[in-house]
């Protein structure tokens, strides 16, 4: 038994990581998370997807999707990005995080395992660690900001990226469906409070670009307005665009009538990490 087992594992091991052919023409690899702990519980399903551009200038960034904490957007607020952070020469690592069923820890050990991954082959990979950053979209934008808030030295990312996220887990201005699933369905003030991802700024705190829509009816843009404000008071540097129009999770659609103009000045903002 013990060596169907080995068996089993090493050819998961030996599949998992292989070099897929991507569509873009650049190389794309798929990683488990946690491959010393596949198939205990539910460790098996976290896994990252790296898209390394054809010529990269050292720079990378761990995207975590959004969902509501409750499923992944993989596609639309993961992979669908890697053509535009490859044609800069960026990296992007897509994060395929536990999903937390109220253990609101388990999302958080999943983006700091895929932080440390890209540390761990950064030289292969040709990524200066420097200039490893963070994004999330809606809740994940919630989870790079936690990310953000509460790492320090050299666990703490470069920089955030954060569209239309979640930031608070106040009733009446977070997101309902993500508290729930993150932090269970009656949770105390001081579990609240820690996840209230404003609270944790400090003069530490990464520089961050956020956009956001004035008329996102899912997640109020007041997120990212206290969240903005809390970096302002810290004197950490941040970008805000506030669109009129937009509503909510339009990553990179094309209906977005101001998908040109956040894409553009994201590109300009990421110059100042490129070392160019």
């Amino acid at each position: 038994m013990k060596t169907i087992i080995h068996i089993k594992t090493l050819l998961l091991l030996l599949l998992v990581g292989t070099c897929i052919t991507p569509a873009y023409g650049q190389q794309h690899l798929e990683l488990l998370l946690w491959p010393e702990k596949a198939g205990v519980e539910d460790f098996g399903e976290a896994s990252v997807q790296v898209f390394l551009p054809e010529k990269g200038n050292g720079m990378a960034v761990v995207a975590c999707p959004g969902g509501g904490y409750a499923y992944l957007a993989l596609e639309k607020e993961g992979t669908k990005y890697a053509s535009f952070f490859n044609e800069q020469g960026i990296a992007l690592i897509v994060l395929k995080y536990r999903l937390p069923k109220g253990r609101a820890a388990v999302p958080l050990a999943d983006v700091k395992k895929a932080m440390q991954l890209v540390r761990d082959h950064a030289a292969e990979w040709h990524i200066d660690k420097s200039r490893l950053g963070v994004m999330g979209s809606s809740a994940g934008g919630h989870l790079a900001a936690t990310l953000a808030t509460r790492t320090t030295g050299e666990e703490r990312p470069a920089f955030q990226i954060l569209l239309y996220p979640v930031i608070s887990m106040e009733e009446g201005l977070t997101h309902g469906g993500s508290r729930k699933c993150l932090l269970g369905e009656k949770p105390g003030r001081r579990l609240v409070q820690e996840y209230d991802n404003e609270r944790h700024v400090s003069p530490e705190t990464p520089p961050a670009f956020i956009a956001v829509s004035d008329d996102d009816k899912t997640v109020s843009s007041l997120n990212s307005v206290y969240y903005y404000k809390a970096l302002h008071e810290h004197k950490v540097p941040a970008e805000m665009h506030i669109y009129p129009k937009g509503n909510h999770g339009w990553a990179l659609n094309d209906n977005f009538i101001y998908k040109n103009d956040w894409t553009a000045a994201l590109r300009k903002w990421l110059l100042a990490f490129s070392g160019n």
